[in-house]
Protein backbone atom coordinates (compact mmCIF):
# COMPACT_ATOMS: atom_id res chain seq x y z
CA UNK A 1 0.00 0.00 0.00
CA UNK A 2 3.12 1.87 1.27
CA UNK A 3 4.46 1.32 -2.18
CA UNK A 4 1.65 2.56 -4.41
CA UNK A 5 1.33 5.49 -2.48
CA UNK A 6 4.63 6.21 -3.26
CA UNK A 7 4.02 5.32 -6.97
CA UNK A 8 1.21 7.99 -7.03
CA UNK A 9 3.22 10.73 -5.88
CA UNK A 10 6.04 9.92 -8.41
CA UNK A 11 3.24 9.65 -11.10
CA UNK A 12 1.89 13.34 -10.27
CA UNK A 13 5.11 14.88 -9.30
CA UNK A 14 5.82 13.67 -13.45
CA UNK A 15 2.81 14.74 -14.71
CA UNK A 16 2.93 18.35 -13.42
CA UNK A 17 6.53 19.14 -14.54
CA UNK A 18 5.26 18.34 -17.45
CA UNK A 19 2.39 20.47 -17.71
CA UNK A 20 4.52 23.28 -16.30
CA UNK A 21 7.61 23.42 -17.87
CA UNK A 22 6.39 20.87 -21.40
CA UNK A 23 8.79 18.17 -22.42
CA UNK A 24 11.38 18.51 -24.70
CA UNK A 25 10.77 18.08 -28.20
CA UNK A 26 6.95 18.67 -28.01
CA UNK A 27 4.32 22.16 -28.06
CA UNK A 28 4.39 23.48 -24.67
CA UNK A 29 0.36 23.05 -23.26
CA UNK A 30 -2.13 26.08 -24.34
CA UNK A 31 -5.09 26.73 -21.82
CA UNK A 32 -8.28 27.18 -22.28
CA UNK A 33 -9.62 30.04 -23.61
CA UNK A 34 -10.63 32.71 -20.81
CA UNK A 35 -14.21 33.46 -22.28
CA UNK A 36 -16.42 31.68 -24.41
CA UNK A 37 -18.24 35.27 -25.71
CA UNK A 38 -16.76 35.99 -29.20
CA UNK A 39 -18.07 38.92 -30.84
CA UNK A 40 -19.73 37.72 -33.94
CA UNK A 41 -19.71 33.98 -32.79
CA UNK A 42 -20.77 33.70 -29.50
CA UNK A 43 -23.08 35.95 -28.05
CA UNK A 44 -24.18 36.98 -23.88
CA UNK A 45 -27.63 35.68 -26.02
CA UNK A 46 -29.98 38.42 -24.32
CA UNK A 47 -28.33 38.52 -20.72
CA UNK A 48 -29.09 41.70 -19.12
CA UNK A 49 -26.15 43.61 -17.10
CA UNK A 50 -26.11 46.58 -14.81
CA UNK A 51 -23.98 49.52 -15.92
CA UNK A 52 -22.40 51.70 -13.12
CA UNK A 53 -22.36 55.35 -14.72
CA UNK A 54 -20.36 58.30 -13.80
CA UNK A 55 -22.28 61.35 -14.78
CA UNK A 56 -20.10 64.10 -16.81
CA UNK A 57 -21.43 65.61 -20.17
CA UNK A 58 -21.34 65.05 -23.04
CA UNK A 59 -20.84 61.19 -22.32
CA UNK A 60 -23.14 60.53 -19.60
CA UNK A 61 -25.86 62.98 -18.96
CA UNK A 62 -28.85 62.50 -16.81
CA UNK A 63 -32.40 63.75 -17.25
CA UNK A 64 -33.66 63.63 -13.39
CA UNK A 65 -37.42 63.96 -15.19
CA UNK A 66 -37.04 60.76 -16.39
CA UNK A 67 -36.38 57.31 -15.64
CA UNK A 68 -34.70 54.16 -16.05
CA UNK A 69 -32.50 53.69 -19.28
CA UNK A 70 -34.76 56.76 -20.98
CA UNK A 71 -33.07 59.47 -18.69
CA UNK A 72 -29.18 58.97 -19.78
CA UNK A 73 -27.97 60.38 -22.92
CA UNK A 74 -24.16 61.27 -23.99
CA UNK A 75 -21.68 59.70 -25.96
CA UNK A 76 -20.51 56.69 -24.27
CA UNK A 77 -24.78 55.81 -23.40
CA UNK A 78 -25.29 55.84 -27.58
CA UNK A 79 -22.01 53.82 -27.57
CA UNK A 80 -23.09 50.99 -25.30
CA UNK A 81 -26.76 51.12 -26.89
CA UNK A 82 -24.41 50.16 -29.81
CA UNK A 83 -23.03 47.74 -27.85
CA UNK A 84 -26.66 46.13 -27.39
CA UNK A 85 -26.89 45.21 -30.46
CA UNK A 86 -22.87 43.78 -31.41
CA UNK A 87 -23.02 41.74 -28.77
CA UNK A 88 -26.98 40.43 -28.45
CA UNK A 89 -26.76 41.96 -24.75
CA UNK A 90 -29.25 44.11 -22.58
CA UNK A 91 -28.13 46.52 -20.00
CA UNK A 92 -29.48 48.88 -17.43
CA UNK A 93 -28.41 51.78 -16.39
CA UNK A 94 -27.79 53.21 -13.27
CA UNK A 95 -25.87 56.22 -11.30
CA UNK A 96 -22.83 54.53 -8.98
CA UNK A 97 -23.24 57.61 -6.33
CA UNK A 98 -25.94 60.02 -6.14
CA UNK A 99 -23.67 61.87 -3.89
CA UNK A 100 -20.67 61.89 -5.92
CA UNK A 101 -22.18 61.85 -8.90
CA UNK A 102 -19.12 62.84 -11.60
CA UNK A 103 -17.11 60.39 -9.37
CA UNK A 104 -14.93 57.51 -11.67
CA UNK A 105 -14.20 56.09 -8.41
CA UNK A 106 -17.27 55.45 -7.16
CA UNK A 107 -18.32 53.54 -10.65
CA UNK A 108 -14.81 51.42 -10.33
CA UNK A 109 -15.79 50.37 -6.57
CA UNK A 110 -19.33 48.41 -8.44
CA UNK A 111 -17.23 46.59 -10.21
CA UNK A 112 -14.75 45.02 -7.64
CA UNK A 113 -11.51 48.26 -7.41
CA UNK A 114 -10.46 48.09 -3.55
CA UNK A 115 -12.24 44.28 -3.36
CA UNK A 116 -11.36 41.33 -2.37
CA UNK A 117 -11.31 38.55 -4.77
CA UNK A 118 -15.04 36.90 -4.76
CA UNK A 119 -16.77 39.96 -2.24
CA UNK A 120 -20.26 40.61 -4.43
CA UNK A 121 -20.55 43.04 -7.06
CA UNK A 122 -23.15 45.66 -7.64
CA UNK A 123 -22.27 46.28 -11.49
CA UNK A 124 -21.06 44.27 -14.06
CA UNK A 125 -19.51 47.30 -16.49
CA UNK A 126 -18.16 50.64 -14.77
CA UNK A 127 -18.90 53.58 -17.69
CA UNK A 128 -18.87 57.00 -18.17
CA UNK A 129 -15.56 59.06 -18.83
CA UNK A 130 -13.32 56.77 -16.98
CA UNK A 131 -9.60 56.84 -17.53
CA UNK A 132 -7.58 54.29 -18.40
CA UNK A 133 -4.37 53.97 -16.09
CA UNK A 134 -1.92 51.93 -15.24
CA UNK A 135 -3.23 52.01 -11.66
CA UNK A 136 -6.12 51.63 -11.89
CA UNK A 137 -5.42 48.19 -14.58
CA UNK A 138 -4.21 46.52 -11.21
CA UNK A 139 -7.81 46.37 -9.91
CA UNK A 140 -10.09 46.57 -12.85
CA UNK A 141 -9.89 44.58 -16.59
CA UNK A 142 -10.37 47.85 -19.21
CA UNK A 143 -11.41 47.25 -22.70
CA UNK A 144 -9.53 49.01 -25.52
CA UNK A 145 -10.44 52.90 -25.39
CA UNK A 146 -13.02 54.21 -27.48
CA UNK A 147 -11.69 57.31 -27.43
CA UNK A 148 -8.61 59.07 -26.71
CA UNK A 149 -7.75 62.73 -25.33
CA UNK A 150 -5.73 65.00 -23.04
CA UNK A 151 -6.23 67.49 -20.60
CA UNK A 152 -7.44 71.30 -21.26
CA UNK A 153 -5.98 73.93 -19.64
CA UNK A 154 -8.70 76.62 -18.38
CA UNK A 155 -8.35 80.29 -17.30
CA UNK A 156 -10.03 83.54 -16.84
CA UNK A 157 -10.41 85.33 -20.51
CA UNK A 158 -9.18 88.77 -20.22
CA UNK A 159 -11.42 91.89 -20.39
CA UNK A 160 -11.43 92.91 -24.41
CA UNK A 161 -10.10 97.02 -25.14
CA UNK A 162 -9.35 98.91 -28.02
CA UNK A 163 -6.16 98.71 -29.65
CA UNK A 164 -4.94 101.87 -30.83
CA UNK A 165 -2.59 100.85 -33.19
CA UNK A 166 -4.94 97.60 -34.58
CA UNK A 167 -4.22 98.92 -38.35
CA UNK A 168 -0.69 98.25 -38.06
CA UNK A 169 -1.37 94.59 -36.92
CA UNK A 170 -1.47 93.26 -40.19
CA UNK A 171 2.21 93.24 -40.39
CA UNK A 172 4.94 91.88 -37.68
CA UNK A 173 7.48 95.00 -36.49
CA UNK A 174 10.02 93.62 -38.27
CA UNK A 175 8.13 93.88 -41.72
CA UNK A 176 7.32 97.80 -41.30
CA UNK A 177 11.14 98.37 -40.18
CA UNK A 178 11.80 96.78 -43.27
CA UNK A 179 9.22 98.14 -45.31
CA UNK A 180 10.66 101.80 -43.48
CA UNK A 181 14.32 101.23 -44.83
CA UNK A 182 13.16 100.27 -47.94
CA UNK A 183 11.41 103.56 -48.50
CA UNK A 184 14.27 105.58 -46.89
CA UNK A 185 17.31 103.55 -49.44
CA UNK A 186 14.54 104.24 -52.19
CA UNK A 187 14.51 108.18 -51.44
CA UNK A 188 18.13 108.49 -51.34
CA UNK A 189 18.77 106.56 -54.46
CA UNK A 190 16.36 108.93 -56.34
CA UNK A 191 18.03 111.72 -55.05
CA UNK A 192 21.22 110.90 -56.52
CA UNK A 193 19.92 109.97 -59.69
CA UNK A 194 17.47 112.85 -59.95
CA UNK A 195 18.14 115.96 -58.17
CA UNK A 196 18.36 119.37 -60.07
CA UNK A 197 20.88 119.93 -56.77
CA UNK A 198 23.64 117.33 -58.45
CA UNK A 199 23.06 118.68 -62.37
CA UNK A 200 19.93 117.07 -63.33
CA UNK A 201 18.53 119.57 -64.72
CA UNK A 202 15.33 117.87 -66.28
CA UNK A 203 13.99 116.48 -62.99
CA UNK A 204 10.64 116.35 -61.50
CA UNK A 205 12.60 117.24 -57.88
CA UNK A 206 12.57 120.44 -56.08
CA UNK A 207 15.51 122.83 -55.88
CA UNK A 208 18.35 122.94 -53.17
CA UNK A 209 20.20 120.19 -51.56
CA UNK A 210 18.33 120.05 -48.30
CA UNK A 211 14.63 120.47 -49.83
CA UNK A 212 15.91 117.94 -52.59
CA UNK A 213 16.44 115.05 -50.54
CA UNK A 214 13.58 115.46 -48.30
CA UNK A 215 11.60 115.76 -51.97
CA UNK A 216 12.77 112.40 -53.01
CA UNK A 217 12.08 110.37 -49.72
CA UNK A 218 8.42 112.03 -50.71
CA UNK A 219 8.68 110.77 -53.33
CA UNK A 220 9.80 107.22 -52.62
CA UNK A 221 6.95 107.11 -49.52
CA UNK A 222 3.91 108.33 -52.07
CA UNK A 223 4.42 105.27 -53.82
CA UNK A 224 2.92 103.35 -50.37
CA UNK A 225 0.12 105.03 -50.04
CA UNK A 226 -0.79 105.56 -54.32
CA UNK A 227 -0.11 109.50 -54.10
CA UNK A 228 2.61 109.66 -56.51
CA UNK A 229 2.95 113.12 -58.05
CA UNK A 230 6.14 112.49 -59.89
CA UNK A 231 7.84 110.50 -62.27
CA UNK A 232 11.79 109.52 -63.04
CA UNK A 233 13.12 111.09 -66.30
CA UNK A 234 16.65 109.57 -66.31
CA UNK A 235 16.83 106.18 -67.19
CA UNK A 236 18.06 104.43 -64.09
CA UNK A 237 15.36 106.35 -61.81
CA UNK A 238 12.59 104.58 -64.24
CA UNK A 239 14.72 100.96 -63.54
CA UNK A 240 14.22 101.88 -59.89
CA UNK A 241 10.61 102.84 -59.79
CA UNK A 242 9.56 99.69 -61.59
CA UNK A 243 11.37 97.70 -58.71
CA UNK A 244 10.47 99.81 -55.90
CA UNK A 245 6.48 99.98 -57.56
CA UNK A 246 6.35 96.13 -57.59
CA UNK A 247 7.30 96.12 -54.17
CA UNK A 248 4.90 98.57 -53.21
CA UNK A 249 2.13 96.65 -55.42
CA UNK A 250 2.67 93.52 -52.86
CA UNK A 251 3.14 95.38 -49.88
CA UNK A 252 -0.47 97.13 -50.46
CA UNK A 253 -2.14 94.00 -51.38
CA UNK A 254 -0.99 92.27 -48.68
CA UNK A 255 -1.88 94.51 -46.17
CA UNK A 256 -5.52 95.01 -47.54
CA UNK A 257 -5.89 91.17 -47.72
CA UNK A 258 -5.13 90.56 -43.97
CA UNK A 259 -6.65 94.06 -42.55
CA UNK A 260 -10.54 92.84 -42.37
CA UNK A 261 -9.22 90.20 -39.41
CA UNK A 262 -6.95 92.78 -37.35
CA UNK A 263 -9.79 95.82 -37.52
CA UNK A 264 -11.49 94.03 -33.98
CA UNK A 265 -11.43 94.92 -30.64
CA UNK A 266 -8.17 92.42 -29.35
CA UNK A 267 -8.03 90.34 -26.09
CA UNK A 268 -4.92 90.79 -23.78
CA UNK A 269 -3.21 87.83 -23.52
CA UNK A 270 -3.60 85.64 -20.39
CA UNK A 271 -1.44 85.76 -17.62
CA UNK A 272 -0.88 81.84 -17.54
CA UNK A 273 -0.47 80.16 -20.84
CA UNK A 274 0.33 76.49 -21.26
CA UNK A 275 0.09 74.16 -17.82
CA UNK A 276 4.32 73.43 -18.08
CA UNK A 277 4.30 77.34 -17.03
CA UNK A 278 1.66 76.24 -14.01
CA UNK A 279 4.10 73.41 -13.46
CA UNK A 280 7.60 75.40 -13.31
CA UNK A 281 6.02 78.26 -11.33
CA UNK A 282 6.78 76.13 -7.98
CA UNK A 283 3.24 76.75 -6.69
CA UNK A 284 2.90 80.62 -7.73
CA UNK A 285 -0.49 79.71 -9.71
CA UNK A 286 -3.48 78.41 -7.74
CA UNK A 287 -5.00 75.04 -8.74
CA UNK A 288 -8.96 74.51 -8.73
CA UNK A 289 -9.28 70.59 -9.03
CA UNK A 290 -12.25 67.69 -8.48
CA UNK A 291 -12.11 65.13 -6.02
CA UNK A 292 -12.96 61.08 -7.21
CA UNK A 293 -11.19 61.29 -10.91
CA UNK A 294 -8.04 60.84 -12.24
CA UNK A 295 -6.67 64.24 -11.90
CA UNK A 296 -5.21 63.29 -8.34
CA UNK A 297 -3.41 60.24 -9.71
CA UNK A 298 -2.39 63.03 -12.53
CA UNK A 299 -0.64 65.56 -10.02
CA UNK A 300 0.99 63.10 -7.65
CA UNK A 301 2.88 61.71 -10.70
CA UNK A 302 4.32 65.20 -11.54
CA UNK A 303 5.31 65.85 -8.17
CA UNK A 304 6.61 62.23 -7.70
CA UNK A 305 8.63 61.87 -11.47
CA UNK A 306 9.59 65.66 -12.20
CA UNK A 307 9.45 67.40 -8.41
CA UNK A 308 7.20 69.78 -9.30
CA UNK A 309 5.32 71.94 -6.50
CA UNK A 310 1.18 72.67 -6.65
CA UNK A 311 -1.47 74.74 -4.83
CA UNK A 312 -4.32 72.73 -5.61
CA UNK A 313 -7.68 73.44 -3.87
CA UNK A 314 -9.79 70.12 -4.18
CA UNK A 315 -13.29 70.60 -5.21
CA UNK A 316 -16.72 68.17 -5.31
CA UNK A 317 -16.62 68.90 -9.07
CA UNK A 318 -15.24 70.16 -12.05
CA UNK A 319 -18.03 72.72 -12.21
CA UNK A 320 -17.38 73.98 -9.55
CA UNK A 321 -13.64 74.21 -10.35
CA UNK A 322 -14.67 76.51 -13.62
CA UNK A 323 -16.56 78.49 -11.40
CA UNK A 324 -13.65 79.27 -9.49
CA UNK A 325 -12.06 80.65 -11.51
CA UNK A 326 -13.84 82.85 -13.04
CA UNK A 327 -14.95 84.04 -10.29
CA UNK A 328 -11.47 84.81 -9.98
CA UNK A 329 -10.96 82.45 -6.85
CA UNK A 330 -8.01 80.65 -8.46
CA UNK A 331 -6.31 81.05 -11.63
CA UNK A 332 -6.63 77.79 -13.49
CA UNK A 333 -8.17 74.07 -13.30
CA UNK A 334 -7.71 71.09 -16.17
CA UNK A 335 -10.07 68.70 -17.26
CA UNK A 336 -10.55 66.52 -20.28
CA UNK A 337 -10.55 67.95 -23.58
CA UNK A 338 -13.97 67.09 -25.35
CA UNK A 339 -15.49 67.97 -21.37
CA UNK A 340 -14.70 71.60 -21.31
CA UNK A 341 -15.23 71.75 -25.10
CA UNK A 342 -19.00 71.30 -24.26
CA UNK A 343 -19.21 72.79 -21.66
CA UNK A 344 -18.13 76.09 -23.53
CA UNK A 345 -20.37 75.28 -26.27
CA UNK A 346 -23.16 74.15 -25.36
CA UNK A 347 -23.47 74.97 -21.55
CA UNK A 348 -21.88 77.66 -19.38
CA UNK A 349 -23.60 80.98 -19.88
CA UNK A 350 -20.65 82.96 -21.40
CA UNK A 351 -18.96 80.74 -23.15
CA UNK A 352 -16.13 83.98 -23.45
CA UNK A 353 -15.39 84.12 -19.93
CA UNK A 354 -13.20 81.14 -19.62
CA UNK A 355 -10.68 80.04 -22.00
CA UNK A 356 -8.60 77.64 -22.89
CA UNK A 357 -4.40 78.01 -23.40
CA UNK A 358 -1.72 76.09 -24.50
CA UNK A 359 -1.71 72.55 -25.56
CA UNK A 360 -3.47 69.08 -24.05
CA UNK A 361 -1.27 67.28 -21.68
CA UNK A 362 -1.39 63.66 -19.81
CA UNK A 363 -3.21 61.49 -23.07
CA UNK A 364 -5.29 59.06 -21.87
CA UNK A 365 -7.94 56.55 -23.69
CA UNK A 366 -11.49 55.99 -22.20
CA UNK A 367 -12.87 52.96 -21.42
CA UNK A 368 -15.53 49.78 -20.15
CA UNK A 369 -14.42 48.46 -16.95
CA UNK A 370 -14.86 45.32 -15.63
CA UNK A 371 -14.14 43.20 -12.65
CA UNK A 372 -10.25 42.03 -11.97
CA UNK A 373 -11.66 38.28 -12.29
CA UNK A 374 -14.41 39.01 -15.50
CA UNK A 375 -13.22 38.69 -18.86
CA UNK A 376 -15.97 40.12 -20.88
CA UNK A 377 -13.53 43.05 -21.68
CA UNK A 378 -12.07 40.38 -24.65
CA UNK A 379 -15.66 40.62 -26.87
CA UNK A 380 -16.28 44.15 -25.98
CA UNK A 381 -13.32 45.23 -26.70
CA UNK A 382 -13.96 43.30 -30.33
CA UNK A 383 -17.03 44.87 -30.72
CA UNK A 384 -15.61 48.64 -30.22
CA UNK A 385 -13.22 47.48 -32.56
CA UNK A 386 -15.59 46.79 -34.87
CA UNK A 387 -17.96 49.48 -34.70
CA UNK A 388 -14.46 52.41 -35.16
CA UNK A 389 -13.79 50.59 -38.49
CA UNK A 390 -17.52 50.90 -39.35
CA UNK A 391 -16.63 55.13 -38.27
CA UNK A 392 -19.46 54.94 -35.82
CA UNK A 393 -17.29 56.50 -33.12
CA UNK A 394 -16.00 59.45 -35.48
CA UNK A 395 -20.58 60.26 -35.78
CA UNK A 396 -20.79 60.42 -32.07
CA UNK A 397 -17.74 62.44 -31.65
CA UNK A 398 -19.29 64.58 -35.11
CA UNK A 399 -22.64 64.70 -33.06
CA UNK A 400 -21.63 66.05 -29.37
CA UNK A 401 -19.24 68.53 -31.18
CA UNK A 402 -16.13 67.18 -29.17
CA UNK A 403 -12.62 67.09 -30.94
CA UNK A 404 -11.67 67.85 -34.33
CA UNK A 405 -15.62 68.71 -34.29
CA UNK A 406 -15.69 70.86 -31.57
CA UNK A 407 -17.16 74.46 -32.61
CA UNK A 408 -15.30 77.02 -30.48
CA UNK A 409 -16.90 79.86 -29.47
CA UNK A 410 -17.44 83.43 -30.89
CA UNK A 411 -15.29 86.14 -28.72
CA UNK A 412 -14.98 89.83 -28.92
CA UNK A 413 -16.41 92.51 -28.55
CA UNK A 414 -17.87 93.30 -32.01
CA UNK A 415 -19.50 90.28 -33.51
CA UNK A 416 -21.55 92.58 -36.13
CA UNK A 417 -19.32 92.49 -39.00
CA UNK A 418 -18.92 96.01 -39.05
CA UNK A 419 -16.46 98.58 -37.66
CA UNK A 420 -16.83 100.32 -34.52
CA UNK A 421 -14.93 103.69 -34.19
CA UNK A 422 -13.48 102.45 -31.11
CA UNK A 423 -11.56 100.33 -33.86
CA UNK A 424 -10.33 102.72 -36.05
CA UNK A 425 -9.44 105.96 -33.55
CA UNK A 426 -6.04 104.81 -33.73
CA UNK A 427 -5.80 105.25 -37.59
CA UNK A 428 -8.01 108.75 -37.45
CA UNK A 429 -5.87 110.09 -34.92
CA UNK A 430 -3.14 109.51 -36.82
CA UNK A 431 -4.23 111.09 -39.81
CA UNK A 432 -5.28 113.87 -37.43
CA UNK A 433 -1.33 114.29 -36.96
CA UNK A 434 -0.20 114.23 -40.45
CA UNK A 435 -2.86 116.86 -41.18
CA UNK A 436 -1.79 119.31 -37.90
CA UNK A 437 2.10 119.05 -39.41
CA UNK A 438 0.51 119.59 -42.79
CA UNK A 439 -0.85 123.00 -42.07
CA UNK A 440 1.82 124.05 -39.51
CA UNK A 441 4.48 123.49 -42.57
CA UNK A 442 2.12 125.31 -45.08
CA UNK A 443 2.13 128.15 -42.34
CA UNK A 444 5.94 128.49 -42.37
CA UNK A 445 6.08 127.89 -46.03
CA UNK A 446 3.65 131.33 -46.68
CA UNK A 447 5.65 133.05 -44.37
CA UNK A 448 8.96 132.38 -46.23
CA UNK A 449 7.50 133.24 -49.51
CA UNK A 450 6.26 136.24 -48.28
CA UNK A 451 9.78 137.56 -47.11
CA UNK A 452 11.39 136.45 -49.91
CA UNK A 453 8.78 138.27 -52.66
CA UNK A 454 9.38 141.26 -49.93
CA UNK A 455 13.13 141.64 -50.94
CA UNK A 456 12.07 141.44 -54.52
CA UNK A 457 12.01 145.28 -55.64
CA UNK A 458 11.61 146.41 -59.63
CA UNK A 459 15.20 147.54 -61.36
CA UNK A 460 15.83 151.27 -61.43
CA UNK A 461 13.50 152.10 -58.72
CA UNK A 462 14.46 151.11 -54.55
CA UNK A 463 11.35 153.06 -53.58
CA UNK A 464 8.84 151.42 -55.09
CA UNK A 465 6.99 148.77 -53.16
CA UNK A 466 7.24 145.09 -53.06
CA UNK A 467 6.05 142.72 -55.87
CA UNK A 468 3.62 141.39 -52.86
CA UNK A 469 3.48 138.20 -53.26
CA UNK A 470 2.16 138.08 -57.13
CA UNK A 471 6.07 137.79 -58.83
CA UNK A 472 5.08 134.98 -61.08
CA UNK A 473 1.87 136.48 -62.42
CA UNK A 474 3.80 140.24 -62.98
CA UNK A 475 6.14 138.36 -64.89
CA UNK A 476 4.20 136.49 -66.73
CA UNK A 477 2.35 140.06 -67.76
CA UNK A 478 6.51 140.71 -69.05
CA UNK A 479 6.42 137.94 -70.88
CA UNK A 480 2.88 138.40 -72.52
CA UNK A 481 4.23 141.82 -73.56
CA UNK A 482 7.28 141.02 -75.13
CA UNK A 483 5.72 138.56 -77.12
CA UNK A 484 3.01 141.06 -78.41
CA UNK A 485 5.79 143.25 -79.77
CA UNK A 486 7.54 140.78 -81.53
CA UNK A 487 4.36 139.67 -83.15
CA UNK A 488 4.26 143.65 -84.83
CA UNK A 489 7.66 143.45 -85.98
CA UNK A 490 7.55 140.25 -87.78
CA UNK A 491 3.91 141.23 -88.98
CA UNK A 492 6.01 144.49 -90.25
CA UNK A 493 8.48 142.34 -91.84
CA UNK A 494 6.31 139.92 -93.62
CA UNK A 495 4.32 143.03 -95.09
CA UNK A 496 7.74 144.94 -96.60
CA UNK A 497 8.04 147.48 -93.95
CA UNK A 498 10.47 148.55 -92.23
CA UNK A 499 11.46 147.68 -88.96
CA UNK A 500 9.72 149.27 -86.00
CA UNK A 501 13.27 149.42 -83.27
CA UNK A 502 12.15 148.45 -79.74
CA UNK A 503 11.43 151.53 -77.70
CA UNK A 504 14.01 151.62 -74.73
CA UNK A 505 13.61 152.87 -71.82
CA UNK A 506 10.09 153.70 -69.36
CA UNK A 507 8.08 153.08 -72.79
CA UNK A 508 8.50 149.16 -73.41
CA UNK A 509 7.35 148.73 -69.48
CA UNK A 510 3.58 147.01 -69.11
CA UNK A 511 1.42 149.39 -68.14
CA UNK A 512 1.00 148.00 -64.28
CA UNK A 513 3.90 145.75 -64.58
CA UNK A 514 6.31 147.50 -62.83
CA UNK A 515 8.92 146.57 -65.23
CA UNK A 516 11.91 148.98 -66.02
CA UNK A 517 14.29 149.54 -69.00
CA UNK A 518 14.39 146.72 -72.06
CA UNK A 519 12.20 144.27 -69.41
CA UNK A 520 10.17 143.85 -73.01
CA UNK A 521 13.07 143.24 -75.25
CA UNK A 522 14.36 140.77 -73.20
CA UNK A 523 11.91 138.78 -72.70
CA UNK A 524 12.50 137.66 -76.41
CA UNK A 525 15.86 135.99 -77.02
CA UNK A 526 14.86 135.41 -80.70
CA UNK A 527 12.41 135.66 -82.91
CA UNK A 528 12.65 133.56 -86.02
CA UNK A 529 10.74 131.16 -88.66
CA UNK A 530 10.89 128.51 -86.01
CA UNK A 531 10.01 130.76 -82.80
CA UNK A 532 11.51 130.37 -79.66
CA UNK A 533 13.46 126.95 -78.78
CA UNK A 534 15.65 128.22 -76.30
CA UNK A 535 14.48 128.81 -72.64
CA UNK A 536 13.98 132.95 -72.33
CA UNK A 537 15.72 134.85 -69.29
CA UNK A 538 13.90 137.79 -67.91
CA UNK A 539 15.76 140.04 -65.81
CA UNK A 540 13.41 141.49 -63.12
CA UNK A 541 15.29 143.41 -60.84
CA UNK A 542 18.96 144.06 -60.50
CA UNK A 543 20.29 141.07 -59.43
CA UNK A 544 17.24 138.91 -59.75
CA UNK A 545 16.52 136.82 -62.98
CA UNK A 546 14.19 134.01 -63.59
CA UNK A 547 15.15 131.14 -65.89
CA UNK A 548 13.28 128.70 -67.66
CA UNK A 549 10.12 130.43 -67.98
CA UNK A 550 7.72 128.85 -70.49
CA UNK A 551 7.94 129.38 -73.97
CA UNK A 552 4.94 128.45 -75.30
CA UNK A 553 3.48 132.01 -75.67
CA UNK A 554 6.74 133.17 -78.09
CA UNK A 555 5.87 129.80 -80.53
CA UNK A 556 2.91 131.17 -81.84
CA UNK A 557 5.41 133.75 -83.87
CA UNK A 558 6.42 130.95 -86.42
Amino acid sequence: MAGGSAALVWAAAVCFLCMGVGVSGQAPTLGAPLSNITHGKVSFGGATQRVAMQVISPFVMQDTTKVGNAAFSGFTVDLLNALEDELDVEFEYFVASEAEKESSAKALELVGAGKALGDPLEAHVAAGAIHITASRSKDVNFALPYYFLGYALVVKAPASVPNPLTFLLPFHDLLWVGIIIEMLIVGIVFYLMESPALGNDDTDLVGGKLLSIVDAVYWSISALTCTLDKAPKTWGGKVVMLGHGWFMLIIISAYTANLASFLTVSAQTPTITSFTQVAESKGTYRLALPKGQSHETFINFEIGHYGYKFDVTWLNTWEECMTAVRNGDVDATFEDQPVVEYYLAQTIDDPCALMTVGPTFGPVGYGLAFSSSNTDFIPYSQAIVHLQELGELSKLAKKYGIGPNAVAPVCGGNTSGSFYIEEMWGLIAMTGVFIGIGIIVAIVEKFSKGKEDASVVPSGDTNKPALDGNIERYIQAGIQAGVEQALKMKQADDAGGATQPMAEGPSTSVEGSGFGNGSAAQAVASVGGEGVREPTRLVVGEGVEMSRLSTRHVDSIA
